[in-house]
């Protein structure tokens, strides 16, 4: 017997595409408010606990990762609006707080577990963003620390156009080294949580599984499925590059179109691996 097969990531955003303009109010209005919350939360610990001495860092750290961990059930929330406009359901923005009627422990600990994994990756990135911001504090021209050198660069001083070239060389030097170690940490990252992916509507499918059991279930229902899923995060790269050309206004299409075409992803691997099952059992 044929076995069933997989929606093409080209049917998956046109699919994606026409939901999304079918929706587009709701899914919007759904990751604004869902990024507005992260925001406030993430900035009221930042000015609450200043990451000048070691200990504020820590504390600081570790009240982000907090807050990164108590987003996952508003991800949960976001994950069935899109799961409601996908099967052609209305949706409101309560449904963004769906996740708090769940069994919230369960939330929390998937959460929790992405949440690590990701902060792991993201070390690197870390400590390169202390030493990029300890390399621009060292750059004086950039810090108005010697108005001298750059009256006499722009009188046609020689000396300090070779300042100014020295310390234009440092600066490039150390962004690049800063953003490709912001690229590997989020390649790193996005790989690792692949298997996780179904994690957030498996909770809204199966209400009854447990957080071991949904774990465990989202790397069989993942298996041979990850390199597509990471094909379809790429095919978005030039959607978003696009982004940058028109100071960002395209994210307001962009970021809804991404998630419904995920979200038609996972209804496709569901769809696909319940076809299976039946036809073997029968």
């Amino acid at each position: 017997m044929q076995q069933p097969l997989y929606k093409s990531n080209f049917e998956l955003k046109f699919l994606a595409r026409m939901q999304t303009g079918q929706y587009m109010g709701i899914l919007t209005g759904s990751i604004l408010l869902k990024f507005i919350i992260t925001f406030m939360a993430v900035n009221l610990i930042s000015s609450l606990i200043p990451t000048t001495t070691t200990t504020g860092y820590i504390l600081n750290y570790i009240l982000v990762f907090v807050v990164q961990v108590a987003v996952s059930v508003l991800n949960v929330g976001a994950s069935f609006i899109f799961l409601k406009s996908a099967c052609s359901m209305p949706s409101t923005i309560g449904d963004l707080f769906c996740g708090f009627q769940q069994n919230t422990v369960r939330i929390l600990k998937i959460g929790a577990v992405i949440t690590v994994i990701n902060s792991i990756c993201t070390i690197p990135l870390e400590i390169a963003s202390v030493q990029y911001t300890d390399i621009i504090n060292s750059i004086s021209l950039l810090n108005g620390g010697n108005v001298n050198e750059l009256s006499l660069f722009l009188a046609g001083s020689s000396v300090s156009s070779n300042e100014l070239m020295e310390s234009y060389s440092i600066l490039y030097s150390a962004s690049m080294r800063f953003y490709l170690i912001m690229f590997v940490c989020a390649a790193v990252s996005l790989i690792l949580t692949l298997p996780f992916f179904p994690a957030f509507y498996m909770i809204l499918d199966f209400p009854d599984w447990s957080a071991s059991t949904i774990l465990k279930k989202c790397f069989e229902v993942m298996s041979g499925n990850k390199l597509r899923l990471l094909m379809l995060y790429l095919s978005f790269i030039p959607s978003f590059l696009l982004s940058f050309f028109t100071c960002g206004i395209t994210l307001i299409w962009v970021i809804p179109c991404l998630n419904m075409a995920l979200t038609n992803f996972y209804l496709d691997i569901m769809s696909v691996r319940n076809k299976t099952v039946n036809s073997t059992s029968s």
